[in-house]
């Protein structure tokens, strides 16, 4: 004859699974809406960035999507590649405010163009490899709506 299992093994089972959920929903990616205004250098660019969670202060840059001028990005350039030597881009999003640090990110556009945009000496910036840091503008981030 065989036994059902009772309510208290069934609430346990429940709440195993809903743990489970919970773990699994706490490692989700989280999408950001971002923006580059430097109207001095004619500069406009948004997208889109994906992260992971917070982590000790700052969000781990995953991937990117969006326009740099018109121009596709194509991608997320790996930590410390770009764009002088000896490669400061860290790919982190930071809690608070400013949302970058020195390091910044670094993506590629217009084939093998790569951009690194940062945080340094109280203002917003961007380098395009081997040339000089620009500095000004407004950079904005903030989760997308469908988080």
């Amino acid at each position: 004859m065989k036994t059902r299992p009772g309510g208290a093994l069934k609430r346990l089972a429940l709440l195993a699974l809903l743990g489970l959920a919970g773990a699994l929903e706490a490692r989700a990616d989280i999408l950001w809406n971002w923006s580059y205004l430097n109207t001095d250098a004619k500069i406009t660019a948004s997208g889109t960035l994906t992260t992971k969670n917070l982590s000790v202060g700052s969000y781990v840059i995953t991937a990117i999507a969006g326009l740099w001028n018109e121009a596709a990005i194509a991608g997320l350039e790996p930590d410390h590649s770009c764009c002088s030597p000896p490669g400061w881009n860290d790919n982190l999003l930071v809690e608070g405010s400013p949302k970058l640090d020195k390091g910044g990110f670094a993506f590629r556009a217009r084939g093998d163009l790569k951009i690194n945009l940062f945080y340094k000496n109280g203002g917003y910036a961007y380098e395009i490899q081997n040339g000089p840091e620009v500095f000004g503008g407004v950079f904005n981030a903030t989760p997308s709506a469908a988080e």
